[in-house]
């Protein structure tokens, strides 16, 4: 019974944390329309996600002056766009109002009229960017790589089950691999539009492979997902790959280097990942080292728990507006 109620405990305590799989980044795309020696004109696009069923309220702000074009919904993302008109001094700062209090990023694509492309992530830290200071050179999706994975709690905790269901470094070593192979196979595919479904019912499935193996971990005898770790993880990682280009879809890939963009965000992903699977296994180390099996089976109760409320609550945003 105290087994039960700290495993309950636990899970009250982490259940704040399991509304949002992941954090997606805001897009702002600046295009140059018009240069003269006295004015420039610029139309920028802004597309914030929303989050929890919310948009965050950011807006942009210039040294220019602004005129709304137009403002749409999509795919869960509200899309605005703006005119600027910008005197001798041209576009010197762009400003993502609201950043501050939020845990996303924004990609800032900025294309002038002579061709040139420049892709900065500002994030809440720094949410105005100086554009008469030198533009750093970073490879911002591989930037958005790692902080997509860090910060997909539900891929995580999918590893983290993973993890559970082999032993030897040999064996870490296939399921990782496996896991790999699959997840970047279908990201490729849906960033090139070659496989194409909705994010809802993805989401709400990936939600169910954690819950599947939560209970695969907890079963005292032998399992599927335990006799066959390897094609257990690359099957859910084909599933899994579609849920990291929600990211990519998201934002986009730019024409001029999408592959080389898509490679980065992918290495992104699996630096992130290999930072998970370092911390988990050292941890699972300890905590076999002092044979403490309630701290041994809580992360299983605690992620099988989230899982079950993220299943619930992804599956009830499906059928919700067919019912309603």
């Amino acid at each position: 019974m105290k087994r039960v109620f700290a495993y309950f405990v636990l899970l009250c305590c982490w259940i704040n944390f399991s509304h949002a799989h992941e954090v997606r980044p805001a897009f702002l795309k600046v295009t140059e329309t018009n240069l003269e020696a006295d004015r420039s004109e610029f139309e920028i696009s802004f597309r914030q996600p929303q989050i929890n069923g919310r948009f965050l309220g950011l807006s942009v702000s210039t040294n220019c002056d602004a005129t709304e074009l137009s403002a749409s919904l999509t795919d869960g993302a509200l899309i605005e766009v703006l005119e600027l008109e910008c005197g001798e001094e041209s576009l010197q700062y762009i400003e993502i109002n609201g950043l501050d209090r939020t845990l996303i990023d924004t990609l800032v694509n900025i294309k002038r009229l002579d061709g040139s492309i420049d892709e900065i992530l500002i994030n809440g830290n720094e949410p105005r960017l100086d554009l008469t200071a030198a533009t750093p050179t970073v490879p911002v999706y591989l930037i958005i790589g790692i902080e997509h994975l860090l910060l997909g709690f539900d891929h995580i905790l999918f590893v983290i089950m993973l993890l559970y269901l082999v032993r030897s470094s040999w064996e870490i070593f296939k399921v990782v691999t496996s896991f790999t192979i699959a997840h970047s196979l279908t990201l490729a595919l849906s960033a090139f539009e070659l496989v194409q479904l909705s994010s809802a019912p993805v989401e709400a499935v990936i939600a169910g492979s954690i819950v599947l193996l939560a209970y695969e971990n907890l079963q005292k005898s032998g399992s599927v997902s335990k006799a066959f770790p390897v094609l257990v993880a690359f099957g859910f990682g084909l599933l899994h790959g579609l849920g990291f280009a929600g990211a990519v879809a998201e934002i986009g890939l730019p024409e001029e280097s999408q592959l080389i963009a898509l490679l980065l965000f992918n290495i992104g992903i699996e630096l992130g990942q290999l930072v998970i699977i370092a911390v988990v296994l050292v941890l699972l180390m300890v905590i076999r080292l002092k044979f403490i099996r309630l701290l041994y089976e809580a992360p299983i109760y605690l992620t099988g728990g989230i899982a079950s409320f993220w299943f619930v609550q992804r599956s009830w945003q499906i059928f919700a507006p067919a019912i309603g």
